[in-house]
């Protein structure tokens, strides 16, 4: 046996540790907090002793960084007072955190789970209805939807009833009951129970199957109408807090620093500390944004392919965008800022500079995903449209090549170049379900990819019957249906964050010149310069949050929010400026 082969991972060392020192209490906490149903029901293959004791370890590990960091800021810098509160509540919610995380870190896993699986089972038991239909037995269906990889998440499900039939022995219904019971998805349980429930009875499985395919389209479409409401929730919400609360402590910040400023020399020392709307403006707004994009992505469908590459494209951009701000700054001649020096003339350049960086950093992925999902709009509609042309055309005894071949000559928009490669890879003697999968495999719409997939395995496995194509037809019909209207009620939540931008970047200028302007003294521009500039940053980024929130919104991904990010990015900066400059600020 190899050396490799006989190396014990660094984790195995750890839980060694941790069940010596924890092993008693880690017992206690799994029987307080239910943690072996926890883990069952979050798909965690993990001894609850084992994961218990590891969560006290990291807990005391965290405890000992947390204050040993905490101590040795408080005794080597002597923050104010503000400060060094921050420094103690860090030391002793570090442990409780790290101690809540575990916790509750398999709840949330399988409260995702359950989302993951609820947000494809509508396909999943339509794929079903199809196969059974065609006289495929539900087991072998389930055993293809375990390989299939447009299932992403109902595939682990299936893969889960397979290994309980191959590697523990259990026959089908047995399997499917188990892991029905161990599921946290209360829909996937009550259907797979439904159906084995029907199979006992000896009822007929093929009407239960059909009979829950259109309830789930019908489910779906109302589930999308109660999404958006909590969308719309979490979207004031986050209005209140990164628009409203922001204006407020903007508001703050700029009272107490202009005021500062006109009271010159008098006031000196009683003025704000610049690093409260530093760690307000890099830290707390753009969490509350992250945390905004958090919750809308747990309420919205998990029904699309990932797009990887927008994000990768970060990797290549962020090594330029930030020479690209220092250029700036050197050319505006700002290079005084580094030392802690602001005046007035320096504060364009700022804006400058962390504007052009943000639009170098997004650019790349904008234009990736835009490249992504290139020839995709309408094309739901036009793959509802091509199936009922499809269903309709195989009533009349045609094959399932031919209809292809006859079909192309017609125009579905978008999907018409799809049709035409199929048909063209059909004629030249290419089977039907390489030509079907040659053609979807580069189009990044799952939708498109799901049903063909149907298709691709309805006629090849099914026997591709027209009932099947048919029943097919009807339920992409609803399919596109219920998709549109919920492109179309998102579209109405994507203006909210520009206004919101635009106010947050304007407001705080405005207040400071008003400020000034009823002074009877006013200060020099330089003496509001670093105010100004730490506001103008503070609305900058906060703009470019909420344009990562509008993307998520309108197109159900984030890679869609660096468009927005850019645009806005530009309207905060030119608001700004605009404002500095009508204001005679400048």
């Amino acid at each position: 046996m190899s050396k490799e082969s006989q190396r014990i991972p660094i984790s195995m060392y750890i839980d060694v540790a941790a069940l010596t020192i924890f092993e008693g209490i880690g017992k206690s906490l799994v029987k307080t907090f239910e943690l072996e149903r926890s883990l069952r029901l979050a798909g965690l293959y993990i001894h609850p002793v084992r994961y218990a004791c590891r969560i006290l370890l990291y807990t005391v590990v965290s405890a000992f960084i947390s204050a040993t960091a905490s101590v040795l800021l408080l005794l080597t810098t002597a923050p104010p007072l503000l400060i060094g509160a921050v420094y103690l509540s860090v030391m002793v919610l570090a442990p409780i955190s790290t101690f809540a995380f575990g916790l509750s870190y398999p709840s949330l896993i399988a409260s995702l789970r359950r989302l993951y699986v609820d947000s494809e089972l509508p396909f999943f038991i339509t794929y079903l209805a199809t196969m059974v239909r065609g006289g495929v037995s539900t087991e072998v269906a389930i055993s293809r939807v375990a390989n299939l990889r447009v299932f992403r998440y109902i595939s682990g499900e299936a893969g889960r009833i397979v290994r309980q039939i191959k590697v523990f022995g259990d026959d089908s219904i047995t399997a499917i009951t188990k892991v029905a019971h161990d599921s946290p998805s209360t829909k996937f349980r009550d259907f797979m129970l439904g159906y084995v429930a029907t199979l006992r009875a000896g009822g007929d499985v093929i009407h239960y199957l059909e009979t829950k395919a259109r309830e789930a389209l019908v489910n779906r479409i109302s589930e999308i109408r109660s999404m958006v409401e909590r969308l719309a929730i979490y979207l004031e919400l986050y209005v209140i807090l990164g628009v409203i609360v922001s204006l407020t402590v903007f508001t703050f910040f700029a009272t107490s620093g202009a005021i500062t400023a006109i009271g010159g020399p008098r006031l000196k020392g009683a003025g704000l500390d610049p690093r409260i709307p530093l760690l307000y403006n890099t830290l707390i707004l753009p969490g509350l944004g992250f945390i905004t994009l958090f919750l809308i992505h747990l309420s919205q469908p998990k029904t699309s392919f990932p797009h990887r590459l927008p994000y990768l494209m970060l990797l290549f951009s962020a090594p330029i965008a930030i020479p690209s701000a220092l250029a700036v700054i050197i050319v505006g001649d700002s290079w005084s800022i580094f030392e802690g020096i602001v005046k007035m003339r320096n504060v364009p350049v700022m804006i400058l500079s962390i504007t052009i960086m943000l639009i170098v950093l997004s650019v790349p992925p904008w234009a990736t995903y835009s490249f992504e999902r290139r020839g995709t709009k309408g094309l739901i509609r036009a793959l509802a449209n091509f199936m009922r042309d499809l269903s309709e055309t195989m009533k009349s005894g045609l094959s399932p090549e031919k209809c292809f071949i006859t079909l192309s000559i017609r125009s579905y928009g978008n999907l018409t170049g799809i049709v035409r490669r199929i048909a063209t890879a059909i004629a030249i003697g290419m089977s039907l379900d390489r030509a079907l999968l040659g053609a979807v495999g580069r189009v990044k719409e799952w939708f498109l990819a799901v049903i063909f997939r149907f298709l691709v395995d309805s006629l090849s496995v099914g026997g591709g019957s027209p009932e099947v194509v048919d029943a097919l037809a009807n339920f992409t019909q609803g399919l596109s249906e219920s998709e549109e209207e919920l492109r179309r009620s998102l579209r109405l939540y994507m203006t909210l964050p520009y206004f919101g931008a635009v106010l947050v970047a304007v407001s705080p200028i405005l207040i400071i010149w008003q400020l000034i302007a009823a002074s009877p003294s006013p200060p020099e521009p330089d003496a509001i310069a670093p105010l100004t500039a730490m506001l103008s940053l503070g609305a900058i980024i906060n703009s470019y949050v909420m344009g990562l929130i509008a993307g998520k919104i309108g197109s159900l991904t984030v890679a869609a929010g660096f468009k927005h990010s850019v645009i806005m990015t530009i309207m905060t900066a030119v608001a700004i400026i605009m404002a500095l400059v009508m204001f005679k600020m400048l």
